[in-house]
């Protein structure tokens, strides 16, 4: 090709119907295509879960360079980060970090402060109804930006999304809103989750031109978005090299299984009770909950490798979580167990297996992230992908201790393979390092008086 094409060019068909590209090497400048690191744009992922952990199970065992996820000595036993042996090379395991600003600003309640200040760093604002039951803080905010905003300040560019925020039954509890948000622009600028993959589906990938009116009436018309652009996909693929033909037709099929797992013909609905609206996942049900997640994972790979957006979070459920664990044979909720378990050693197991089933969901997630190639490297090497927890104990609402596991390398800014003993070092350094990371010239984040720079571990 004479000169590369748009990173936002569409497949565009009939009837309004427009179907984003995955990043293809005609797309970098002519001198790029031999491949590099450097060429692609680098991604930021926040995956959340709440209630604390389990540590003497979660943290790895051996050195700094050389640990594992498995206790050699006890093989059997069942540890929270088990799931992650296979990609060990591709973490940072980041040890007795600190919600330190917590120590500041108004605030009462263990949940409200968590959650607040998980991502932002920062004091929490007070809202006009002031403190309410339980210290909450009902109509209460953030003093400043989450990080993945801050860090989608930076490299979000020319994206058709700034960022993307999807959410497992991450419903907003009105008289608790700190609990049940995590994304914000600034003060009283929240950024909701969306926990419809379907609606996600119409948003990012089919009718990108139409008005909501138009997509409810051609989703009731079509087979499929991708019988509409089939003119335009062959007129593409004829000015396309035999490895972006491989790659788009490879995203075609992504996209083709995805729509139809969304379809209550196939997979997503087996077992799954008739939604209201044909067609659609019933996706505040609570057993559904594993199979909401997979599809929102698939949504944020697809809008990663699109350029759709190069920021995007998946928020499961919310720091007081209701969600009940029946898939693992678990009947009390998630947020009441967590208060139990220090006291009652088959709650500490159940809570051992809640946890090593979304270290499950973060294996996946980092998978399917391995899977697309990106010149000499793949998605995952070109991101990072931090797994984060606004509590280090559940039961005692812990500023200590908080955990967190780093994927990818953002394009080889991170040294991964490695586990670091924070020693109590605010979290906020950790986002400094972050920043720094993708591009930013910082010193300090969030709240300044508890910073004391990039972390030099990473």
């Amino acid at each position: 090709m004479r000169r590369p094409i748009s990173r936002r060019t569409l497949l565009r068909g009939a009837g309004g119907v427009a179907i984003a590209l995955p990043m293809l090497e005609a797309m970098l400048p002519r001198s790029s295509h031999a491949g590099g690191t450097a060429d692609f744009p680098r991604r930021f992922v926040v995956f959340f879960s709440a209630n604390g952990t389990i540590h003497e199970r979660w943290n790895p065992m051996g050195s700094a360079n050389d640990f594992t996820f498995v206790d050699p000595a006890n093989p059997e036993q069942l540890r929270i980060l088990a799931p992650l042996e296979p990609h060990k090379a591709d973490l940072v395991v980041l040890q007795n970090l600190a919600q330190q600003s917590r120590s500041h600003g108004p605030g009462g309640n263990g949940h409200d402060m968590g959650m607040g200040h998980m991502l932002t760093a920062n004091t929490l604002v007070e809202g006009p109804s002031g403190y309410a039951e339980f210290s909450h803080l009902p109509d209460g905010s953030v003093a400043g930006p989450s990080i993945d905003q801050a860090i989608a300040e930076v490299i979000s560019g020319t994206t058709p999304y700034r960022s993307l925020e999807f959410g497992v039954r991450a419903n907003l509890d009105l008289a608790r809103q700190l609990t049940s948000r995590m994304c914000y622009r600034g003060p009283f600028e929240v950024l909701p989750p969306e926990n419809d993959p379907q609606a996600a589906f119409d948003r990012l990938f089919a009718d990108l031109d139409a008005d909501p009116a138009e997509i409810a009436t051609l989703r009731a018309k079509r087979k499929s978005v991708l019988d509409r652009v089939g003119e335009d996909f062959l007129r593409l693929e004829a000015k396309l090299g035999a490895s972006d033909r491989q790659k788009l037709e490879s995203h075609l099929d992504a996209i083709r299984e995805l729509e139809q797992s969304l379809s209550n013909d196939h997979g997503l609905l087996d077992g799954c009770a008739m939604p209201t609206v044909p067609g659609k996942l019933d996706y505040d049900a609570n057993d559904n909950y594993p199979l909401v997640g997979q599809a929102h994972m698939d949504l944020m790979v697809m809008a990663l490798a699109c350029d759709l957006t190069r920021v995007t979070s998946l928020q499961w459920s919310t720091a007081q979580s209701g969600t009940r664990f029946t898939w693992l044979g678990h009947g009390s909720d998630h947020h009441g167990m967590s208060h139990e378990a220090d006291n009652d050693e088959v709650i500490r197991e159940q809570l051992v297996a809640i946890n090593h089933w979304y270290a499950e969901q973060f294996a996946a997630l980092i998978t399917a992230m391995k899977q697309v190639v990106e010149g000499d490297g793949t998605l995952l090497d070109h991101s990072v992908v931090m797994w984060c927890n606004e509590q280090g104990n559940g039961d005692t609402h812990s500023a200590q201790e908080i955990p967190y596991v780093l994927a990818g390398s953002a394009g080889g800014a991170i040294e991964t393979g490695r586990w670091i003993d924070a020693q109590g070092r605010a979290h906020n350094d950790l986002y400094v390092s972050l920043l720094r990371a993708f591009g930013a010239d910082v010193d300090t984040f969030g709240l300044a008086e508890v910073c004391t720079g990039p972390m030099p571990e990473l």
